[in-house]
């Protein structure tokens, strides 16, 4: 009996990381449709960012009521943190996908992992190789190499590079208070918690932009796709990978969700790329790659 006990943890963790890894995979996928669905309201991002938490917060609230339970608020202050950078990175990202491209807006998000590494290093003890940042500065170039050769008449403007810039760093921020202040809270709590508290984060904002319910039909469709395929989808495999799988592995979503962004721009919106563009994406996505593989090789590689 006492080695059937001691033997089940070991065989089950495997199979964890694999549901884990198998969550990740579903983020890269959902959160790459992300900024071409916003781009397709026609609607202004702070407006969808408000609608789609509000949304968002009856589905996840929804669930829990099902499940005979509801949030308390000892809930609230141990998601507050989280919530508050979680409702100021969809603004600032839906913000900036509005005035961008989706080609530099995703670019600009891929950037997350140069953060939430050595974050993860730094607070979580994850291990961080020293020799990775010389893909970091590969990226960087062909994060540059994008931004200044995007065509002159084409969607990309400096407000939403910045914007897409301030999201990135809210966005690391926002993981690295998940994966402190969650601690015990199962996916469905935390996400019902954190959702109430990004609505009223957000909402001086939307009263600020004003015509809150000035949203068209087709607006409302595309904040309804918003929130089951990131809002409830992304967010959801986010929280639940974060149990098994570390958060600079998790950076790894940022990897190939560019290049995926893209096709799905060109199938929804028409968007394309040019030879440089194409170049410094190329960049991006191999400085990228090869600097989240080299930080979870660990220090015996």
């Amino acid at each position: 009996m006492t080695l059937a006990h001691e033997t089940a943890p070991t065989r089950r963790a495997p199979s964890n990381r694999r549901v884990g890894l198998v969550a990740v995979i579903g983020v890269v996928l959902c959160f790459s449709l992300g900024s071409t669905l916003v781009k397709r309201a026609h609607t202004p991002g702070v407006l969808v960012a408000f609608w789609r938490m509000v949304t968002t917060t009856i589905v996840w609230n929804g669930i829990l009521w099902t499940r005979g339970r509801h949030i308390r608020l000892a809930n609230l202050k141990q998601a507050l943190i989280p919530g508050i950078f979680f409702g100021l990175n969809i603004t600032c990202f839906y913000a900036g996908a509005t005035h961008n491209s989706v080609a530099n807006a995703e670019l600009i998000g891929s950037l997350t992992p140069f953060l939430v590494v050595p974050i993860g290093a730094r607070f979580f003890k994850e291990y961080i190789n020293v020799r990775a940042l010389f893909f970091a500065l590969v990226a960087f170039g062909g994060v540059a190499i994008v931004l200044f050769t995007a065509p002159a008449k084409g969607d990309a403007s400096m407000k939403g590079n910045l914007l897409g810039i301030t999201a990135m760093m809210l966005w690391a921020t926002y993981i690295a208070t998940t994966r402190h202040f969650r601690r015990d809270m199962d996916v469905v709590t935390f996400m019902a918690s954190i959702t109430p508290i990004a609505i009223v984060t957000v909402l001086p904002l939307a009263l600020i932009n004003g015509n809150m319910f000035d949203v068209s039909s087709t607006g409302w469709r595309y904040i309804a796709l918003l929130t089951v395929v990131t809002g409830v989808g992304a967010h959801g495999l986010m929280v639940f990978a974060q149990k098994t799988i570390p958060i600079g592995t998790i950076g790894i979503a940022q990897v190939a969700q560019p290049a995926l962004a893209a096709v799905w721009s060109f199938l929804i919106v028409g968007e394309t790329l040019h030879g440089w563009q194409l170049l410094g994406m190329g960049l991006v996505l191999g400085g990228l790659l090869s600097f989240v593989l080299m930080n979870q090789r660990g220090p015996g590689a």
